[in-house]
């Protein structure tokens, strides 16, 4: 199958303030894309986005400590966003997906939350296509206490046997230590 992602090209950091800014760059990839689409063609089906119950959240702890004092930070996936592309020539399905980060820091800061998230291709049937892990780092600059971030990632997907973009889901959710998916669960 190969690669079916290309590189993480723009992140960018927002103050948590900017709910507005953020919605607006939502609406407006949404919006974009229907510019593009020429009036006799219906747009093309864009794979269901599915943020993982267990993963959505991540409690990062500055050593072995699991009392309050010890969180370096709190971070939340809360928003995202799909837009696709159809490519006729070679029938891949072009996505750009909007992932939006609010992140809180803790008593342990050290000033920067560093953190991994993933995205993974996959069939209806969940069969993993193709999974990525990317890398981010948002920084407690000046007094601020919490930060939003929003990183674009511009998965591929080719369709054959006369798939389209309802056929695939697209999985997001953060990378996990042992005990930051049981600190979790012991959550829900």
């Amino acid at each position: 199958m190969g690669r079916l992602f290309s590189n993480v090209v723009s992140r960018i950091p927002f103050p948590s303030g900017a709910y507005s800014i953020v919605s607006l760059v939502f609406s407006g990839l949404v919006l974009s894309g229907c510019g593009l689409i020429e009036p006799e063609k219906a747009p093309p089906a864009c794979p269901e986005i599915i943020v993982l119950k267990e993963a959505e959240e991540m409690t990062r702890f500055q050593g072995q400590g699991r009392d309050l004092t010890d969180v370096a930070f709190e971070a939340s996936i809360n928003n995202f966003a799909n837009v696709c592309v159809l490519d006729e020539e070679t029938n891949n399905l072009n996505n750009q997906v909007v992932v939006r980060f609010e992140l809180t820091q803790g008593p342990a800061s050290d000033g920067a939350a560093r953190f991994n998230y993933f995205v993974a291709v996959a069939t209806h049937d969940r069969k993993i296509l193709s999974r990525e892990s990317f890398d981010l780092v948002a920084p407690f600059e000046g007094n601020r206490t919490s930060v939003a971030l929003v990183d674009n990632i511009f998965p591929t997907i080719p369709l054959r046997n006369g798939k389209t973009g309802d056929d695939y889901i697209i999985f997001i959710g953060f990378e996990l230590t042992r005990s930051e998916l049981y600190y979790n669960r012991t959550k829900i």
